[in-house]
C-alpha cells in the first residue's frame, strides 16, 4: 500500500488497492419487494442492489445467492442497470461508520459500451460465440454493434425487450442531453447556426446562435429507418410527442396535430378583439360581451341585425355596475368639479347681461317687479 501527499493539504492520502474502482457484470438487481432477496436486504431499502460477478466469469442462469452485492452511490440519481450491463464499483464507509468501522460496496452507473442510450449489455463471448458474430461486428477497433436481423440473445432483465430501431440523438456544440431507454430525451441545447455543422436541425434556420432552447421528447419518430446505431435529431411533426421551450426559435415546417376540428365534435373559436366581437355581433353575442366584457368572442356566422339595442349598451351596462359597487360614484355629467364657483351672498350686487329686457312695473296689467299677486282662493 503506498502513501502520498496530497499538494493542496497536508493530508496523507493512502493508494489503498481496495479502493479502487473495479468492472464487474451485473447478474440480478432488486427493482421491487417481490424479489427474493428483498426483505433480507431491507426492503424498500434494497431496490436498486445489484448482484454481479467478475467481468469474465461465465455463470449461466447463476443464483444471486451466489453473487456478491453493490448499493447504488447514488441517491438523487435512480439509472439503474440492465442486465449484463458492466458497472464500475468501489468500497467506502457506510452508515455504521461511528460504530463498527464498517465498508459498502457502491457502485456506479452503467459503463458506456456501445455509446447507445438503450443498453450497454456486453455479452460474454464464450457463452454463445455464433450468436455473438451474428449480432456484433469485429473490427481493430474493437465489437462494433450492428445488429440488423432483430434477433439477440442477450438477457437484459425479466422483461426488458429490446429495441434495435432506438436512435440516440445527435448532439451540438455546448448541449447537454439527459436520454432515456426508450427514445425519450430532454436536449438543453441552442440555436446552432454554421456552415461547418453538416447535419442542421429544424430549430436554427433563424435568431442567435447561443440562443437557448429546451426540447422534451417522448418518444422518437416511427418513420425512422432501424439502424439503431446512427443517431437522429427531435422532430416535432413526426415524434411520439413533445414540448418545445423556445426563445428566439423558428420551427421549421410545424404542422398542427390535426386540421379536423370537426373530428373533434367540437366548434373552433377564433380569438377577437371586443372592438371585433361589438361589431360583428349577434344579439346574443352582444349579450355575452356586455355580461363578460373581459372575454373575446367570436363573430357570427349568420347575418342577423341587431333590434332596439341601446346606443351603447355595453358602456351603459358598465355604468349601471360601477354605481352599483361603489354607490359615492360621480357620473361625468354629475362632476361639478370643474365648474367656476357659483355660491351667491346675500350682500352680493348682481349685475344683470345687457340683453335682460325690463317686464315693466305692471302697467296695462303686464305686471311686473312691482306688482302683487292675489293669493286668495
Amino acid at each position: 500500500m503506498a502513501i502520498v501527499k496530497s499538494r493542496k493539504s497536508k493530508e496523507n492520502i493512502s493508494l489503498n488497492t481496495q479502493n479502487r474502482l473495479k468492472a464487474v457484470r451485473v447478474r440480478d438487481i432488486i427493482l421491487d419487494i417481490n424479489h427474493p432477496r428483498a426483505e433480507e436486504y431491507g426492503n424498500y431499502d434494497a431496490i436498486g442492489t445489484i448482484f454481479y460477478s467478475d467481468i469474465n466469469k461465465i455463470k449461466n442462469n447463476a443464483n444471486s445467492k451466489d453473487e456478491l452485492s453493490a448499493t447504488p452511490l447514488f441517491s438523487h440519481l435512480k439509472y439503474y442497470p440492465l442486465i449484463n450491463e458492466i458497472v464500475l464499483i468501489l468500497n467506502t464507509n457506510d452508515k455504521s461508520i461511528y460504530s463498527i468501522k464498517k465498508s459498502t460496496t457502491y457502485y456506479l452507473p452503467q459503463v458506456n459500451m456501445w455509446g447507445h442510450p438503450h443498453h450497454n449489455a456486453l455479452p460474454t463471448l464464450e457463452e454463445s460465440p455464433s450468436d455473438i458474430t451474428r449480432d456484433y461486428k469485429n473490427t481493430e477497433a474493437g465489437l462494433v454493434r450492428k445488429e440488423k436481423d432483430g434477433n439477440t440473445d442477450i438477457t437484459l432483465g425479466q422483461y426488458f425487450q429490446e429495441q434495435l430501431n432506438i436512435k440516440p440523438l445527435l448532439p451540438y456544440e455546448g448541449d447537454m442531453i439527459l436520454e432515456g431507454r426508450f427514445g425519450n430525451s430532454i436536449r438543453f441545447g441552442s440555436t446552432n447556426i454554421s456552415d461547418e455543422i453538416s447535419n442542421p436541425n429544424g430549430w436554427s434556420d433563424l435568431g442567435n446562435t447561443g440562443d437557448p432552447i429546451t426540447i422534451i421528447r417522448n418518444g422518437q419518430s416511427s418513420n425512422l429507418d432501424e439502424k439503431g446505431w446512427i443517431p437522429t435529431t427531435e422532430n416535432i411533426n413526426e415524434d411520439a410527442s413533445s414540448i418545445y421551450l423556445t426563445s428566439n426559435q423558428r420551427i421549421q415546417n410545424f404542422k398542427q396535430a390535426s386540421p379536423y376540428i370537426d373530428s373533434w365534435n367540437a366548434e373552433y373559436i377564433e380569438p377577437q378583439t371586443i372592438e371585433q366581437a361589438l361589431l360583428n355581433s349577434s344579439p346574443t353575442e352582444l349579450n355575452n360581451v356586455i355580461n363578460n366584457p373581459n372575454n373575446i368572442l367570436p363573430s357570427s356566422n349568420e347575418d342577423e341585425s341587431v333590434i332596439n339595442s341601446p346606443k351603447n349598451p355595453l358602456l351603459e351596462k358598465l355604468g349601471i355596475d360601477e354605481i352599483i359597487d361603489n354607490p359615492k360614484a360621480v357620473n361625468e355629467t354629475e362632476d361639478l368639479s370643474n365648474l367656476p364657483d357659483q355660491t351667491i351672498q346675500k350682500d352680493t350686487e348682481l349685475e344683470l347681461p345687457s340683453s335682460y329686457i325690463n317686464p315693466g312695473s305692471g302697467e296695462n296689467n303686464s305686471g311686473g317687479l312691482d306688482s302683487e299677486f292675489d293669493t286668495s282662493n
